[in-house]
């Protein structure tokens, strides 16, 4: 789902653009670009992604008083925009330096396996090459288990070089927890 992009008070702000429950963010303060997802809304139980409207290069600022499993209502201000300076960090580079530039999010809380099997080779390993929609692990939840594949956004390269796993196979992750680098610059 779009965000509505609105002028509150001269200040360019995100807002709902339907009735929800929010059930994740992005991290506040972070660099968002047209067709970022910003936030996830659930919407009678089924979660929507909240995505950054064309023209859009801002840091975001989440509403002080805007917390997860909060209800909002249509048109309610989620974040305000704040301009990017000339030769800032873009929205897909990760201020930590131990961090790769391009990582895999977990799309919710739950147990990842890099592996199908205990005695499977894993989905991928580094220096491999792979394409848009590989599966790179699973994900349980609930003990259901369901593929973790990369899925660049859109205007991103379609091909990456895998880096390394950030998380131990079998561990428990939180939501959007980085999984595994990848490097686009080869």
């Amino acid at each position: 789902m779009l965000l509505l992009l609105k002028d509150v008070d001269g200040v360019p702000c995100l807002c709902s653009p339907a009735v929800g429950t929010l059930v994740a963010l992005a991290n506040n303060n972070e660099i968002i670009s047209a067709n970022d997802v910003v936030a996830e809304i659930s919407i009678l139980g089924v979660r929507h992604p909240l995505i950054a409207p064309a023209a859009v290069q801002h840091r975001i600022a989440f509403a002080d008083d805007l917390n997860l499993s909060q209800g909002v209502a249509y048109q309610q201000v989620i974040a305000s925009l704040a301009t990017v300076a000339e030769g800032a960090e873009s929205a897909t580079e990760v201020a930590s330096e131990d961090l790769s530039e391009l990582c895999i999010l977990s799309p919710q809380a739950g147990r990842f396996y890099h592996r199908p099997a205990a005695d499977a080779e894993a989905f991928v390993s580094a220096g491999e090459t792979i394409s848009a929609g590989k599966t790179i692990g699973l994900l349980e939840v609930m003990k259901t288990f369901s593929p973790v594949k990369w899925n660049p956004a859109p205007g991103n390269p379609q091909t990456a070089v895998v880096g390394k796993y950030r998380i131990a196979d079998g561990n428990d992750v939180e939501d959007a927890q980085p999984l595994l680098d990848l490097d686009v610059s080869s």
